[in-house]
């Protein structure tokens, strides 16, 4: 990330320390005949080198390490391993380190990925956003008295964890950005319930499927070590990972609800399902009250869902799941 330095924060031990935060800028033809900081991707260790040739347009320079144990060694290098200028190296790795420890709480993958689709709908980006492509965890906060009232946690929380600094914004780390996903969840459930009942529809078609035709392909493979059936086998334990943290965001108060709400859907769908054929056999049976009960049947089943199953998946409320007439 390419910045000038910039003042931050950073909340750490019980105490508020304030230092410069110095980001890696490219090297360029001017600083040629300069001293920089080199970093070596691979053994992770940190060189002193005098920046020697900057082609234009270069991806690549030439450099000459000023260690005593490099012995002067010249050598044409990736242009990015060139950091800043040395006298700025202890800025730049204090700065490295305040990343680094924001990152260590980074989630799963299928946690950041729901988070990530669940927090672009609750929230506007000028108030909050997760950073980047949300791997990290971490949260950008650019408003926290917004933020404050939309979720209503105090200000200075959303800022207490001791791994949170700040660079203009407020970069929170993962544990932060959980308790805002929960609380904005708590608050309002529709857009969690709702990604939940699709991830569940998906979950059930894969299931028939199993059933009608038998494990997939890729299931067999993964057992067999293929690597390409084994990367799909692992986008479907995503899957399966992801429900589970969706029902935890849905039951922040009550433990059962979610789940007590779609085993009651699953409940009411095998009854409809059950119906056209349990009706035409009570009708064999000449006999009025046997009419009545299946009129009363028929009238159960063809009533449109409530409008709070629309949340988990089910059929638009404004028809009913199955129209019986079609069956008569």
């Amino acid at each position: 990330m390419d910045s000038p330095d910039i003042i931050a924060r950073h909340w750490g031990r019980g105490k508020l320390l304030l230092m410069t935060l110095t980001y890696e800028r490219k090297v360029t033809a001017d600083d040629e005949g300069t001293e920089w900081l080199y970093v070596d991707p691979v053994s992770k260790s940190s060189h002193r080198v005098d920046i020697d040739v900057v082609p234009e347009k270069a991806h690549r320079i030439r450099v000459q390490h000023l260690d005593r144990d490099m012995r002067g060694k010249s050598e044409w290098v990736p242009i990015r391993r060139a950091k800043v200028p040395w006298a700025l190296r202890e800025e730049y790795e204090k700065s490295v380190a305040l990343w680094r420890a924001a990152e260590v709480h980074r989630p799963s993958t299928a946690y950041f990925e729901i988070a990530l689709l669940l927090l672009d709908t609750y929230l506007q980006p000028e108030v909050a956003e997760m950073y980047g492509n949300g791997a990290t965890g971490i949260l950008v906060i650019r408003d926290r008295a917004r933020l404050s009232r939309i979720t209503r946690i105090e200000t200075g929380e959303l800022k207490a964890h001791p791994d949170t600094f700040e660079d203009g914004d407020v970069y929170a780390p993962w544990p932060t950005t959980l308790r805002v996903l929960k609380a904005v969840c708590r608050l309002d459930p529709q857009p969690a319930m709702t990604l939940l009942g699709q991830r569940r529809a998906d979950e059930t078609r894969f299931a028939q499927g199993i059933a009608q035709e038998g494990d997939p392909w890729w299931m067999q493979g993964a057992r067999d070590g293929d690597k390409w059936a084994a990367r799909i086998k692992h986008w479907h334990n995503l899957e399966t990972e992801e429900i589970a943290f969706l029902r935890d965001l849905v039951d922040a108060e009550e433990p059962t609800l979610a789940e007590d709400f779609l085993k009651l859907r699953e409940m009411y769908l095998d009854f409809v399902r059950l119906t056209p054929d349990a009706v035409a056999r009570i009708r064999m049976i000449p006999a009025q009250r046997s009419q009545r009960v299946a009129d009363t049947i028929e009238e159960l089943a063809a009533r449109p869902l409530p409008r709070s199953a629309e949340l988990i998946g089910a059929e638009p409320p404004d028809a009913p799941l199955i129209d019986m007439r079609d069956r008569n």
